[in-house]
């Protein structure tokens, strides 16, 4: 009676947020490499590992739900991406000395955050693959945390590792706050063109390089699921495509 108790606890004392909006963050490669293995996860890559399955019933079999995929293109290779599940143990040392390494000084760890442990957690999804273009769908990224733990405050602390600074850090936490986000970190080096973009489903963000030359891709949510869909395609096509999944 006591040990159900004790479990019962333990399960109302965390709290599970779900990621469904997307956030950009721009970023420089030695600043990701300053963050702890276990907590990279959190900044999402779009196309995941992925294994090759031979037909729409397996890959529904595999990650429990029905892909959508556009009516009007078959796909050539149909494929299973890998779970992301990491559970990051926060060690005060280790943040404070990557902090150190890319010399911010003005950012303070709370001690209780010692040994404190965020679960990331996303289920499989599916690859589909048409040649010119490539949809991958799954389930949104989840955070598990003990409840009343200040997540907003705790990824301001990740920007500042990677080295976004105080302001931007600052901007980025208080919308991550009012509603949490994937975090798509984008090479500061690669001049891009980002804009929102209305969809049936609700918005999309829309990522180009500068020159405007070469692969377009668009991610966007719906209730249950997050999309990412690139290629070499125009802005009107990616719209239209994103539009006939829904």
């Amino acid at each position: 009676m006591f040990l159900l108790l004790g479990l019962l606890l333990a399960v109302q004392s965390q709290q599970a947020i779900k990621l469904k909006r997307f956030e950009i963050v721009r970023v420089d490669p030695a600043g990701m490499n300053r963050l702890p293995p276990s907590l990279r996860a959190i900044f999402a890559d779009p196309v995941p590992d992925a294994e090759p399955v031979a037909s729409l019933n397996e890959a529904a079999t595999r990650v429990g739900f029905t892909p959508r995929l556009p009516k009007s293109a078959t796909p050539i290779q149909l494929a299973v991406t890998d779970p992301v599940r990491a559970d990051a143990r926060l060690e005060l040392e280790v943040l404070k000395q990557a902090l150190r390494d890319g010399t911010v000084t003005n950012v303070t760890v709370p001690q209780d955050w010692e040994a404190v442990t965020i679960a990331i957690e996303r289920g499989p999804g599916v690859l589909a693959d048409y040649g010119d273009f490539v949809i991958v769908q799954a389930p949104p990224l989840t955070l598990n945390s003990p409840s009343g733990f200040p997540l907003d405050q705790f990824v301001e602390v990740l920007f500042r590792v990677v080295g976004i600074d105080a302001p931007d850090a600052r901007t980025l936490r208080q919308k991550f706050a009012a509603n949490p986000a994937v975090l798509f970190p984008i090479p500061i080096r690669y001049e891009m063109d980002i804009h929102e973009v209305r969809l049936n489903s609700g918005s999309g963000l829309l990522l180009q390089n500068g020159s405007k030359i070469g692969d377009l891709a668009l991610v966007w949510s719906t209730a249950d699921h997050i999309y990412f869909l690139t290629g070499g395609l125009t802005e009107a096509q990616v719209i239209e495509l994103a539009n006939s999944i829904q």
